[in-house]
């Protein structure tokens, strides 16, 4: 039978017509359409019965034709995503947003707590209240979004994604939606900021915080995370399916160079003039000309940042200022302590070296998504996107899923991903029965595997992107890679994303590094909280 596409979308169209004019008419008198909260007991108390008040029906989509095609990471947005407009802001501009007053697009700030069960609990919430806080003082900081569902349409031309604030027939919860026990969450947490430690060893998600290499692997994450409590996680793949998602359907593109990321900035000098007790490190004027206002460095005495001696002298200062000393030298200004550095003689020297950025980098930008400086290198700071800060320049790590690295032979390979839906039950060393076989990526070769490679096409498995094909470029396709190396080194993976502050064409949204094992530690690898550890497929 053939189907008239036009006239299933004038249907839809004047469904969710209906189903607007009802929610404005009926709405009114729905105690949901205002929020409710408990001071008694510090929480909201009608967050389900809001978003359900305030739905719309609208269905939003976005179409990426396939790379037979075209091998343009250009996307078409569709139905009621058509003409849609939204421009990057910054910290002095704020950009046109035609998504920040729909339903389906919502990003509050908020603080929250996660039940063992699962259960989100908003207890405060930016603008509806005076307790909400962003530095700690009122608990951890997530972004609370809507219950979404979502639908894939493909053809042998393109693969289109539709979203809605409604459960239209054909359309699934989205991924971390449902609870263990196949109910719906009263609406989606997403941790606004990279995790640090505070002083008993939890992790965070609060603004001001230095992101922790301690909170970077696999055994971290459920180590610490547990710390919390059952309902918390590291970063899970619903997370990031969820930024893919809002990244194509705002953007047209899955392209996150659009937005920026601290993917192409490893600075570092040497100090030229020591100095006791200074607020400031100086370093040759050319040498200084490569350093932002607003970085953060590390002073020490290593040039390898790994190393303890990198930040010997000082760590995660931000560069407050610039000091013109004379023709050939400039001093960095930099917040906090006094310091003192010392006069290159040999092999001593102070190093000074440029670091991923504290939380909170993104927190003066004057809308949902954007960057801080429009006037700096988009490589060079952190992006937002749903209210959600991201790209600080370390990579982030998935608790749910693990990667298992298959030779087939001595000139063939490929990376399986396996996802757990239930993050108490997530293992160290092995993928056990509590895992699911989601996909596979593309598949190495003996003289491609351990190299980065470019997919071309997405697939959504489970709710998950995954890419497709090889051969696409920094400019092309996905614009991201995926590393692996199942054929020289097979076994148990950490499936990191994003990418850190080092080899920027590669690095995005869509990037994945599979060889890590689950215990691997470095300094730009780091991690996120999540809400979403437990659900149900």
């Amino acid at each position: 039978m053939t189907v008239d596409t036009k006239k299933v979308v004038r249907v839809d169209g004047l469904a969710r017509a209906i189903t607007a004019s009802l929610n404005a008419t009926i709405g009114k008198a729905d105690t949901g359409r205002a929020l409710t909260r408990d001071d008694a007991k510090g929480e909201y108390t009608n967050i389900a019965e809001y978003w359900k008040a305030h739905r719309t029906g609208a269905v939003y989509g976005v179409q990426k034709p396939k790379w037979s095609a075209t091998n343009s990471p250009a996307c078409v947005k569709t139905r009621d995503n058509t003409g849609l407009v939204i421009e990057r802001s910054t910290n002095t501009t704020a950009g046109r947003d035609d998504y920040r007053a729909l339903n389906a697009f919502q990003c509050m700030n908020v603080n929250a707590t996660v039940g063992d069960d699962g259960k989100p609990h908003v207890t405060a919430i930016e603008g509806y209240d005076q307790h909400y806080d962003r530095h700690g003082r009122n608990g951890l900081v997530w972004v609370m979004t809507p219950p979404l569902y979502y639908s894939v349409r493909e053809t042998s031309a393109s693969l289109e994604i539709l979203i809605s604030d409604s459960k239209w027939t054909g359309f699934s919860p989205m991924p971390g939606l449902l609870l263990p026990d196949g109910t719906e969450r009263a609406c989606m947490l997403h941790a606004k900021y990279m995790a640090g430690l505070d002083a008993n060893g939890k992790p965070t998600s609060w603004s001001g915080i230095q992101p922790s290499r301690d909170f970077g692997c696999q055994n971290d994450y459920i180590d610490r995370a547990a710390k919390l409590g059952k309902g918390y996680s590291g970063l899970v793949s619903t997370d990031v399916a969820y930024i893919q998602i809002m990244l194509m359907m705002k953007y047209g593109t899955t392209n996150s160079d659009v937005l920026g990321g601290m993917f192409q900035h490893t600075m570092q000098a040497t100090v030229t003039k020591g100095e006791s007790n200074a607020h400031r490190v100086i370093v040759k004027t050319t040498d200084a000309a490569g350093f932002d206002i607003d970085n953060y460095v590390n002073v020490g005495t290593d040039g390898e940042r790994n190393n303890a001696g990198n930040h010997s002298v000082a760590e995660c200062r931000r560069i407050i200022g610039k000091t013109v000393i004379d023709a050939a030298n400039t001093a960095l200004d930099l917040d906090g302590d006094a310091i003192t550095t010392i006069n290159p003689t040999g092999n001593l020297k102070d190093y000074v070296s440029v670091m991923p950025y504290k939380t909170g980098a993104t927190d003066r930008i004057l809308g949902t998504d954007g960057i801080p400086h429009g006037e700096l290198s988009i490589m060079h700071q952190p992006v937002k996107l749903q209210n959600i800060e991201l790209f600080n320049g370390m990579y982030e790590g998935e608790q749910d899923t693990l990667i298992k690295a298959v030779k087939d032979s001595d000139t063939a390979g490929h990376c399986e991903l396996w996802k757990t839906y239930d993050t108490t039950k997530a293992n160290k060393t092995a993928i056990t029965a509590d895992y699911t076989h989601i996909g596979d990526f593309p598949a190495f070769t003996d003289k491609t595997s351990g190299q980065w490679l470019y997919g071309q096409d997405i697939s959504i498995a489970a709710g998950i992107p995954l890419p497709v094909g090889t051969g696409a470029s920094s400019a092309t396709g996905l614009c991201d890679a995926f590393d692996g190396d199942p054929v020289k080194q097979p076994g148990i993976k950490m499936h990191r994303r994003f990418g850190y502050l080092g080899d920027g064409a590669l690095f995005g949204a869509f990037c994945s590094f599979l060889r890590d094992a689950p215990a691997g530690r470095w300094w730009f690898n780091g991690g996120r909280l999540s809400a979403l550890g437990r659900s149900k497929a």
